[in-house]
């Protein structure tokens, strides 16, 4: 084996070629020149991303093409090490599968795993995914045997594309009281709200369409979007929300598609849009004609303030298209969503999702309804309130105990993230490999911005991680964070203070 020089690679960020193919286009002609000879192991994805201050999926990307010409191939555990280019020939050509173009694009933004930790006692901040510790099992069982011996013959048999008709008139009732306006024919069940994105995307978009996204945004809308070779533009977060006054400059300019926001308990952020910032929303899309996508995924899960109307309450033109979803606040497994749109909307989105998967199933549809119906899910709701009101002041108290003065964060009124303003030239991804190694975990700022950048932001989720590990956590990673601060800037460590928000 043969270890690498460190590799001389220049991107240029102005181009229209993607980073990615930079990247495996110059390592290629390093193979071919033979500056790079064979049995040379290249950095580890990790590395070589640091150095070149872009995404590890970048680089991921880039190895993936020179394994897929033949130039180097990768051992688990051990790296990725060139080939011999004058190895003879097989005397049969090995299988590849030619992916599409749209499936590669959706797969340079799949995120890379967390690293793995060999500490004993890891505390996980970066989990979004609720704790089965407090699902209600028990109740939600026992609805299902109701409601198989009720009408089992009925709900394990194909049912209707758009959904169980009394969940969608659940659904519309509900909404009704947070003075949505809309009926059982504005509803579609659908199987999650990534399926909601999904379709909506698909019946809306075009190649070459653009679509208006916060930045930063929700990590799984952009592989979406980048399969159905949509372009992203990223409006900037402002306290407020969407950057209302570069939302219009952009509309002004550029021919906008749809736009695509999570006004409640934004994710990664946590904040929450206020009320004039929506209806300035709604009025710039409906001046400049453009639809607008709610993401509501889990304004349920309020702990602090006042209730704001969904985007959707504010509509009269019918212009905002509302995505729901039963993950957040009760059961992920469930992947039960649904989609709030004009009648003629629902049944092309019907169509689309026949296409997909027929329906969703109707026992869960109906075993859902009537967990609702018997008041389990608002006791469901109101417990998680209490839990996550009580993580949440846990750490705020802990962030202003051991993160420096330097650092800075929201607050959210409810959902599950936290997000964090590092330090001039710190960076989350190395903060990440070094958290590993000291037993925290969180979720690094580039994974939620369209280009990769992000790196001064990191966002803690409260969502797994036990009460009383939430002091260790942070202490740990305060500790690390000081660390850092003193190593940039040669000056002694400085006690925490007050942080001042910024994003």
């Amino acid at each position: 084996m043969v270890q690498s020089p460190k590799l001389l690679l220049t991107l240029d960020r102005s181009s229209e070629v993607p980073l990615y193919e930079q990247v495996r286009s110059q390592i290629a002609r390093l193979i071919a020149s033979r500056e790079l000879a064979a049995g040379t192991r290249l950095p580890a994805s990790r590395d070589l991303a640091g150095r070149l201050s872009v995404n590890r999926a970048t680089i991921a990307s880039a190895y993936d093409g020179l394994a897929s010409e033949g130039l180097v191939r990768s051992h688990v555990g051990q790296g990725t090490f060139v080939l011999d280019l004058a190895e003879p020939q097989r005397t049969t050509t090995p299988l590849t599968w030619s992916l599409s173009r749209a499936m590669e694009a959706a797969s340079r933004h799949f995120l890379p795993s967390t690293p793995p930790t060999q500490h004993p006692d890891p505390v996980d901040f970066a989990s979004l995914i609720p704790d089965e510790e407090l699902f209600p099992i028990e109740p939600f069982r026992k609805t299902i045997d109701t409601v198989l011996r009720r009408r089992g013959k009925e709900l394990l048999q194909y049912g209707p594309v758009a959904g169980y008709p009394p969940l969608r008139q659940f659904i519309a009732e509900k909404l009704a009281e947070r003075n949505v306006p809309a009926s059982a024919e504005h509803v579609l069940i659908v199987n999650g709200s990534q399926q909601g994105l999904d379709l909506l995307f698909r019946a809306l978009v075009n190649p070459g369409d653009t679509v208006a996204v916060e930045s930063p945004t929700y990590t799984a809308v952009l592989p979406v979007l980048a399969h159905y070779q949509a372009h992203v533009l990223g409006i900037p977060m402002t306290d407020r929300g969407m950057d209302q006054e570069a939302l219009e400059s952009a509309l002004a300019h550029t021919s906008v598609r749809l736009i695509h926001t999570m006004p409640t308990f934004h994710n990664p952020t946590g904040l929450t849009m206020d009320l004039d910032t929506r209806r300035k929303l709604l009025h710039l899309a409906s001046r400049y004609g453009v639809p607008i996508i709610e993401d509501d995924f889990d304004s349920e899960l309020r702990f602090h303030g006042q209730a704001l109307p969904p985007i959707k309450a504010l509509d009269m033109e019918g212009r905002v298209l509302y995505l729901g979803t039963f993950s957040k606040g009760l059961f992920p497994g469930l992947r039960l969503g649904w989609i709030v749109a004009p009648p003629e909307l629902v049944r092309t989105l019907s169509r689309a999702k026949m296409f997909t998967d027929y329906h969703t199933s109707l026992l869960l549809q109906a075993a859902v309804l009537e967990f609702c119906e018997r008041g389990h899910y608002q006791e469901h709701l109101q417990n998680l309130a209490r839990v996550n009101r009580e993580k949440s002041g846990i750490l705020v108290q802990a962030m202003n105990r051991h993160f420096p003065s330097e650092v800075s964060w929201t607050e959210p009124e409810g959902g599950y993230a936290f997000w964090i303003t590092l330090p001039e030239h710190l960076s989350s991804e190395e903060l990440l490999s070094q958290g590993a190694r000291e037993g925290v975990l969180f979720t690094p700022g580039s994974q939620f911005f369209t280009s990769g950048e992000g790196e001064r932001f990191l966002r803690l989720s409260i969502s797994r991680v036990p009460a009383d590990r939430i002091e260790e956590g942070v202490r740990r990673l305060g500790s690390l964070i000081e660390r850092r601060v003193a190593e940039e800037r040669g000056r002694p460590l400085q006690p925490a203070g007050e942080p001042m928000f910024h994003i």
